[in-house]
């Protein structure tokens, strides 16, 4: 092997060693950031326009805002409890993704301060099982760590009576927005 053959390699190795140490450096940084307390977020719902409507389907978006001074994270996926007028758990559960059993790992997301992320929902809001059964909530449950946040609801989720209302969730992602608070 000549000296330039060897210098390349060492050079690569080197070059190797330190995408390994910033990856390292960069998964322990959002480990170092605290969870979310639910007193440090605001939650709204935005039904995107109309973004979700159509074909029997429904949904919405979840916007979280960190109204603190630092930055916190909050797990990827939301934890969604659909209540009642009486503040009382409906039955409605989180669509498996097929293949995915248990699912995929998704690690949390990390809110900047004075940010939003955003995840969507999805469900089916039409009669179009053999035997139908619907809810019509009216408040959302996001569960953060220890506690929560809620908010009023207005939707109308089926599924089949065998299996309840189920709903489709793609996981929080950062959220830009161009209108004023």
């Amino acid at each position: 092997m000549s000296a330039s053959d060897r210098k390349r390699i060492s050079t690569a190795c080197i070059g190797t060693l330190l995408l390994a140490m910033v990856g390292a450096c960069t998964t322990s940084a959002s480990a170092d950031i605290a969870p979310c307390a639910p007193g440090q977020l605001q939650l709204s719902l935005d039904d995107g326009s109309g973004d979700f409507n159509g074909m029997s389907h429904g949904g919405t978006y979840v916007v979280l805002r960190n109204l603190g001074a630092t930055a916190c994270r909050v797990p990827a996926r939301p934890d969604v409890t659909f209540l009642d007028a009486h503040d009382e758990a409906l039955r409605a559960s989180l669509q498996p993704i097929r293949g995915m059993n248990p699912g995929p790992v998704l690690l949390p997301i990390e809110i900047p301060a004075q940010a939003r992320v955003r995840a969507s929902l999805r469900w089916v809001t039409g009669e179009v099982f053999d035997d139908t059964q619907c809810i019509d909530p009216a408040f959302i449950r996001i569960g953060i760590g220890e506690g929560a946040l809620t908010t009023r609801f207005r939707g109308h989720l089926c599924g089949s009576r065998a299996e309840g209302p189920l709903y489709q969730v793609v996981p929080f992602q950062p959220f830009q927005t161009t209108r004023p608070d």
